[in-house]
């Protein structure tokens, strides 16, 4: 493995824990489990205009989307039973990613799953194609959105 794919992941690490692991091809699998710290938290209440997300708790994962050597957040909120505005099948994802102040407030619309997000090492527009568990479409960036 290159030194420079040591440190990419090295930068992914958050408090001591990956929520990341390689997978085939070089692609890096985001597990979206992780609860979010306080900041991580306000970051996402911001971006997403609610002040209130207890009835919908929020799980993370954290990638480097746009090769700034930040954890970006990778996340989605959902309730037992419950995919906010989606369907039970599958769950809203974002993105946000980090600055050197802490996380922008534009949202990144990711496509609706419910598994891992396979962060793949090609790069359209400056971030990194995404492929989601199960699936075997890539996404990627056109310079606004995924598609």
């Amino acid at each position: 493995m290159k030194k420079t794919t040591l440190a990419a992941l090295a930068a992914l690490a958050v408090g001591g824990m990956a929520s990341h692991a390689m997978a085939a091809g070089g692609a890096v699998a985001v597990t979206v489990e992780a609860k979010p710290t306080p900041a991580e938290l306000a970051a996402v209440k911001l971006a997403l205009g609610k002040d209130d997300l207890k009835a919908l708790p929020v799980q993370l994962g954290h990638a480097d989307l746009n090769g700034d050597h930040r954890p970006d957040l990778i996340f989605r909120s959902y309730s037992e039973g419950y995919c906010w505005q989606i369907s039970t099948s599958a769950c809203a994802t974002w993105a946000l990613l980090a600055t050197p102040a802490g996380y922008a407030r534009q949202l990144i619309v990711l496509a609706q799953s419910d598994g891992k997000v396979f962060v793949l090492p090609t790069v359209h527009h400056g971030m990194h194609d995404l492929r989601y568990e199960g699936g075997s479409k890539t996404f990627a960036w056109n310079g606004k959105t995924y598609q």
